[in-house]
């Protein structure tokens, strides 16, 4: 039996599918409404999940943890778990990326006009992983800088979602936020990717996560991940600088967040880059 769930969170549809794999104690099955409670349960307490991320790590909600580490540079913020592990995996990748998975950009987001105010003061365009400290329990910004953390942390939420399914005894389905999808357990899914000429293709996942961006250094709706300068890389040298680009990784915050690493560079660069990095380059393209 299966069932499958979606509901409004982190900005986006999430969609939960979960199949059953209960029985009783003598290992015969479970009548089918007992079997679908019991999914029900476990959908509900993955989605339950997802809504504390987006609770304590969304740029737009005001009194979220992120936003009051960005309205207190300076000062050590006491976080829950959840956002200091999000902040290690955006430091951690950062550093590794030298800099190309940069979440420090807020500044020049709310300069583009691409995010809200929620503030009002004065602050750096950007800054880089080493502006963020993290000891025990608590973390710091080092200057007047404005974290986002709305793709990786859309990604930590899909896998957290995964983990709560399997400890309520799920043995296969998936995840999917938005295009953050989590494939887990018995479960394969089919999904179309668009390449570089608006053409699809099919690819087989299971066991794996995907995500896709479609990136631009020009600000607009159809470009959701904005490409800003960054480190030693010229934006506005590369004309071929809009693509949508499709990573596969072991879990899902890995592959958002390579997406906008793979976005900055060539397609070959890219491959080797998100292959060091831990992910596989699926689709790189221009989307027009």
């Amino acid at each position: 039996m299966a069932l499958r769930r979606a509901k409004p969170l982190l900005g986006t549809l999430v969609e939960i599918a979960a199949t059953s794999p209960f029985s009783g104690a003598s290992g015969q099955a479970l009548d089918e409404s007992t079997q679908q409670a019991k999914l029900q349960v476990a959908i509900s307490a993955a989605f339950s999940r997802v809504a504390d991320i987006s609770r304590l790590l969304s740029f737009h909600k005001q009194e979220s943890e992120l936003n009051q580490l960005n309205a207190n540079p300076g000062i050590w913020c006491h976080l829950s778990s959840d956002s200091l592990r999000v902040l290690r995996l955006a430091k951690y990748l950062g550093r590794a990326s030298d800099n190309l998975f940069n979440c420090t950009v807020g500044g020049e987001l709310i300069a583009r006009g691409a995010l809200p105010s929620p503030l009002g003061m004065p602050l750096l365009s950007q800054g880089h992983w080493q502006d963020i400290e993290i000891e025990a329990n608590r973390a710091r910004i080092l200057r007047p800088i404005m974290l986002t953390l709305d793709g990786i942390a859309k990604g930590y939420a899909v896998d957290l979602a995964v983990s709560v399914l399997r400890r309520h005894g799920i043995t296969g389905g998936w995840v999917n936020a938005g295009g953050d999808l989590k494939v887990f357990g018995t479960a394969t899914l089919n999904v179309i990717c668009r390449d570089t000429n608006g053409l699809s293709k099919s690819i087989k996942i299971s066991n794996s996560a995907l995500a896709s961006s479609r990136v631009s250094s020009s600000l607009s709706q159809d470009f959701p991940a904005l490409l800003l300068p960054t480190g030693e890389v010229d934006i506005s040298a590369n004309s071929d600088n809009e693509r949508i680009v499709t990573i596969q990784a072991p879990f899902a915050w890995r592959a958002d967040a390579l997406t906008k690493v793979a976005g900055y560079l060539s397609p070959e660069n890219a491959k080797v880059k998100i292959s060091q990095l831990g992910g596989e380059l699926v689709s790189f393209g221009a989307s027009r």
